[in-house]
């Protein structure tokens, strides 16, 4: 699936989501906040488990009531990922860009000064960009642009399914915390056929931000 079409299927999914929602109490979030990402790859010979890369992610997040304690919350995030990697002749960082859309259903408490969540549901990300930047101990030094695509040119296939677990607390005026960690499921790693080769994003997020009330229709 081509970037253009991802982000058109998103829209139309958030389109129809806020159309649905007309009919029920709902609200509008948004959030902004850090990842702290990392990748594992494996191939023939070798299997890598990067440390910890720190990027940003902000995103839009309208929720859906669906009875006294459940609902549905959706997002749209610009999110980053990748990870870091050092050996004994060099440092690696990668650093992959994504537009991220997790469906999550979610449990709510509540109380007065506000409600406690917990949560899960399916992402769909799309690559947008991404680049790795190297240096060698003996002093070079270096990037290079990450293509996103299914032809043997392109380094990461563009296309990610994954699974998003959620928590946090709305405070009663608006203001939100919340933590997620999201699993990607699907093998990104665009080798050549026949290889073994396998690659998968893992992320956990942290976000601060304001959800504006809905009207009950």
């Amino acid at each position: 699936m081509k970037k253009k079409n991802f982000t058109l299927v998103c829209s139309f999914i958030m389109l129809a989501i806020f159309s649905q929602g007309q009919n029920q109490k709902s609200s509008f979030g948004i959030t902004a906040g850090a990842t702290f990402a990392t990748y594992k790859a494996k191939s023939d010979y070798a299997s890598i488990t990067s440390k910890t890369k720190t990027g940003f992610t902000v995103g839009i997040s309208p929720s859906f009531a669906m009875g006294q304690h459940f609902s549905f919350w959706p997002a749209l995030n610009y999110v980053q990922k990748g990870g870091t990697f050092k050996d004994d002749y060099s440092n690696d960082k990668t650093t992959l860009n994504y537009l991220e859309l997790p469906l999550n259903f979610v449990y709510n408490t509540t109380s007065s000064k506000g409600k406690f969540f917990v949560g899960a549901g399916p992402s769909f990300s799309m690559g947008l960009s991404g680049k790795d930047k190297w240096e060698s101990d003996g002093g070079g030094s270096g990037s290079d642009d990450i293509k996103f695509g299914s032809s043997d040119d392109d380094d990461l296939k563009p296309f990610e399914m994954g699974i998003n677990f959620l928590a946090g607390y709305e405070f009663k005026g608006g203001f939100l915390v919340t933590a997620n960690y999201n699993a990607g499921v699907s093998n990104i790693a665009n080798g050549m056929e026949g290889s073994d080769g396998t690659m998968h994003n893992r992320y956990f997020g942290v976000r601060i931000g304001y959800m504006f009330p809905g009207k009950k229709k």
